[in-house]
């Protein structure tokens, strides 16, 4: 298990907040990738719950019927574009030796925040009104929000925030890059990441409405 060092090489205490924002420097590798699992499983039950779409590696759109099925392929896509990318730039950028499964795990474990997200938006008053939203949107018509609809999609986009970070944290860890460079390339895999998944997502699930369909195969 790994410890965070300050620069005399002196182990530094995992304080609650380095818990929350980088617990990468003591969870790796086989662990994280299957906590990582569990938490992508996990959040496939409560966007269901919740009717959330995690339609995009950034997206979280609520107010839709959303099926377990639905909710796991997204994590899973989402968590694997951006691992498969992340590995590719940092070759690329500055090989040196990187293990696929520090990647993969730590980008798994680094979209918990989904997680809670999803979780805001299992309370019956506010999925209804998050229908209720999404229902007037599509029509064309004004959908003022309740109250906990809007505290629930507010604390939705922070915990998107949050997640963009701990994959941050997550690369910058598992991949040893640090600086402006690695943040530029990090942005851009992003950016390609979110591009990715929006493509790959539209014709997986458009697939599985067609097989899900009466007469489909």
């Amino acid at each position: 298990m790994r410890q965070e060092t300050n620069s005399a090489g002196v182990g530094r205490e995992m304080t609650v907040a380095r818990w929350l924002f980088n617990p990468f420097v003591r969870i790796g590798g086989e662990q994280a990738l299957a906590l990582g699992l569990i938490v992508i499983v996990v959040s496939g039950f409560a966007a269901a719950a919740g009717g959330v779409h995690f339609d995009g590696l950034l997206d979280f759109h609520p107010g839709y019927s959303v099926s377990f099925r639905v909710a796991v392929v997204e994590g899973v896509v989402n968590w694997s574009v951006i691992s498969v990318l992340l590995v590719l730039v940092s070759l690329l950028v500055a090989p040196r030796t990187v293990r696929l499964v520090d990647v993969a795990g730590t980008q798994a474990l680094a979209r918990f925040p989904t997680l809670l997200a999803a979780l805001a938006c299992v309370p019956p008053a506010v999925r209804r009104a998050h229908e209720e939203m999404a229902a007037a949107l599509a029509e064309g018509r004004v959908a003022i929000p309740t109250g906990a609809a809007a505290a629930a999609g507010l604390f939705g986009s922070v915990c998107v925030i949050w997640m963009v970070w701990l994959m941050w944290k997550a690369f910058s860890v598992s991949c040893n890059q640090r600086g402006g460079r690695a943040v530029a390339v990090f942005a851009a895999a992003v950016v390609a990441g979110e591009v990715a998944t929006k493509f790959l997502l539209g014709r997986l699930l458009g697939g599985l409405a067609a097989a899900g369909a009466p007469g489909g195969s």
